[in-house]
């Protein structure tokens, strides 16, 4: 009862607290308006954060390596935009309310903080909130001392939060600002899952706003007493769209800077998702696949895009890496690798979390998975590496290494960004794994061929079988003309893990980990 209470009392803070935001807005000098905050909501048995760390299909003790999770409700008022007939964004609709949750895993102690927060918008894609990136690369940020703050990035996402605990998330909301005969009928966005009463475009500001109040002194600062050095957006997927979005359009608006007049984020990391793009709001213009306005602009701060094989045409395939001050890029294609893997899955959240989020859909049924399983490939590993070349980057400015992009099979001579992804035309090596890349024992001290989709075997799986791969082990045979003994596959593979983390295209640990693995692995 007591807990009941408190969690009302949050609610109703919270409520008072956006009023009064209305009548004395918080701002900096006319930057980005630093937002109300309620929190950290009260954690009990029959009220908790979806998407916990402590309640995913591999359930994540953050206690026990230090780290504390803990969950705000964050409102303020978001500007709508759209682009002018001459391209230039311009504020469609002004001030409109919201209000969204976010996520923070942090130290416990901020004499384990490294400095630097990465900010992830949370992919709503399965229409519930994932966070892939913390997925991928949790280990190197509790080992960096990094802190993570998810944020609640789409309405088809709030609707599935207001389903699984209509009283914890009463306060959130994503109305339209505009009156039901001005709103869009068939709203635009990438994917059929988006209504004429909510806006997907007040996510520009709130990732503004969430920015500025994690750097600001200020007393609902989630992360008062951890002194932020580095603020990093990041997301996956669809999200790592939005990140090309809000890089490309908005960071050059006041609204996305600090008060010391300079962006807000230092850095970005687009994780497999600068082929997807992603309209200011939902009565823009439909976009087509290759729209060159969505190829990323020349910035300051650091860029780096990790491709999977899957996604590996579109808008950004033809960008070249820069060191240029006023150009700073990267691009990391991963051969072999497909956008969702074993480790990711593994992190999803809890089936009956899902179930009371609203989320009924059958599980996707793909050919392959039945004999061969889901890929193992380690995207991980590597999108760890990134991160530690961006902080490395922006902290020292240490230029990161640049590396080959895939191989375009001759036969075909290139390609053409499309939605949803066709399978690459990639030259293959004759073991049927990816030329080119970024390159991984896993390729190149082969035991098996990665496929990095798979066959739906109905309709409804088609998007998440185009993303998800599989591996053929080699035969026995095969296997042991390329290592007669064990201490030879072993050998190779440490010798190719050495070479990746000279270049720094692997963290020391994640290096580490392919050692062990290969030292375990049934080779021959």
């Amino acid at each position: 009862m007591k807990n009941t209470k408190s969690l009302r009392a949050i609610v109703i803070g919270f409520g008072l607290l956006c009023l009064v935001a209305v009548l004395n807005p918080i701002s900096i000098q006319g930057a980005a308006s630093i937002p109300a905050v309620a929190g950290p909501i009260p954690v009990t048995a029959d009220s908790f954060p979806f998407g916990s760390a402590s309640r995913t299909n591999a359930p994540q003790d953050l206690s026990g390596v230090g780290y504390v999770e803990e969950e705000y409700l964050v409102g303020g008022f978001a500007n709508v935009y759209d682009f002018d007939a001459d391209g230039k964004v311009v504020v469609k609709t002004a001030n409109a309310q919201y209000g969204t949750r976010i996520l923070v895993r942090r130290p416990v102690s901020s004499k384990k903080f490294s400095g630097t927060v990465v900010v992830e918008l949370l992919n709503p894609t399965a229409m519930y909130d994932l966070d892939f990136q913390w997925q991928y690369s949790r280990d190197y940020f509790i080992e960096h001392g990094d802190a993570w703050v998810g944020i609640t990035s789409k309405p088809v996402a709030t609707k599935a939060l207001k389903t699984f605990d209509p009283k914890r998330y009463a306060a959130v909301s994503w109305a339209n600002p505009l009156p039901a005969d001005q709103t869009c009928p068939d709203p635009v966005s990438l994917l059929p899952d988006s209504t004429p009463a909510t806006e997907n475009g007040l996510i520009w500001d709130i990732t503004s706003q969430v920015g500025v109040l994690l750097k600001s002194g200020v007393a609902q600062n989630p992360l008062k007493g951890f002194p932020v050095k580095r603020l990093f957006l990041t997301g996956y997927s669809q999200t790592g769209g939005y990140v090309v979005t809000y890089a490309n359009f908005i960071r050059p608006l006041p609204g996305a800077l600090a008060g010391n007049n300079k962006p807000i984020y230092d850095g970005y990391l687009i994780g497999d998702g600068d082929g997807i793009l992603i309209p200011l709001s939902q009565c823009s213009a439909p976009l087509k696949p290759g729209d060159e306005r969505f190829v990323i602009k020349p910035r300051r701060e650091p860029v780096i895009s990790v491709v999977s094989q899957v996604l590996w045409t579109g808008a950004g395939a033809n960008r070249i890496d820069s060191d240029s001050p006023k150009d700073r890029y990267r691009r990391y294609e991963i051969a072999g690798a497909s956008h969702i893997n074993q480790r990711a899955l593994s992190l999803w959240p809890k089936p009956e979390d899902v179930v009371k989020a609203g989320i009924t859909a059958p599980p996707p049924n793909c050919k392959e998975f039945g004999i061969y399983g889901i890929t193992d490939f380690p995207l991980e590993y590597f999108m760890s590496a990134a991160f530690a070349n961006l902080d490395a980057w922006v902290k020292s400015n240490i230029v990161p290494p640049k590396v080959a992009r895939l191989k375009v099979s001759p036969v075909h001579g290139g390609s053409k960004p499309t939605w949803p992804p066709t399978p690459p035309p990639l030259e293959l090596d004759k073991h049927g794994n990816a030329v080119g890349g970024v390159r991984s024992s896993n390729l190149d001290v082969p035991i098996a061929t990665y496929y990095a989709f798979s066959t739906p075997v109905d309709d409804a799986s088609g998007l998440f079988c185009s993303l998800v791969g599989y591996k053929v082990p080699f035969k026995k045979d095969v296997i042991l003309e390329l290592y007669p003994t064990h201490d030879s596959y072993v050998k190779k593979v440490n010798s190719q893990v050495d070479a990746l983390l000279k270049a720094r295209l692997l963290t020391k640990s994640g290096g580490q980990k392919v050692k062990n693995e290969s030292a375990k692995a049934a080779v021959p």
